[in-house]
């Protein structure tokens, strides 16, 4: 009576069993069968993050523009909607970057949100050029 190898008799024997039941029949390793192909992630989640801070940085440089016109408070709205622009940016490249969904867009997408933010450019001012500051009161 012959060895009986799982799955080797049609009966839902699973596809790594079938392989070594191959490899069993053979005796011996075909080298030349490559194994199968990695999948490529798909960069979209990087591009996204990149797109989102550029237009964070362009909706930023608008609310400048606002607020160098005399418009504050709608200036300061804008800055709102600027901070959550960058936040998801931000996140989104963190997890392109992490996970290879366009590791490089990500990342380049996280350096800018990261400087798009408002908050991030005030402390910058104030670190760099605090007598910038003394001039923005709206005298």
């Amino acid at each position: 009576m012959p060895i009986r190898i799982a799955g080797q008799d049609g009966r839902g024997g699973s596809v790594a069993t079938d392989e070594f039941a191959r490899l069993m029949r053979q005796g011996t390793v075909d080298v030349t069968r490559q194994p199968a192909a990695r999948r490529r992630k798909n960069p979209i989640t990087g591009k996204i993050a990149l797109g989102l801070a550029v237009v964070a940085a362009a909706v930023d440089a608008s609310a400048f523009a606002v607020f160098v016109g005399g418009d504050t408070t709608f200036a300061f709205g804008i800055c709102f909607v600027v901070v959550f622009l960058t936040l998801v940016a931000a996140v989104l490249g963190f997890i392109a970057a992490v996970g290879s969904f366009g590791r490089w867009y990500g990342v380049i997408g996280v350096v800018l949100a990261f400087f798009a933010n408002p908050v991030i450019l005030i402390v910058l001012l104030v670190i760099v050029a605090p007598e910038m500051l003394s001039g923005m009161g709206g005298d």
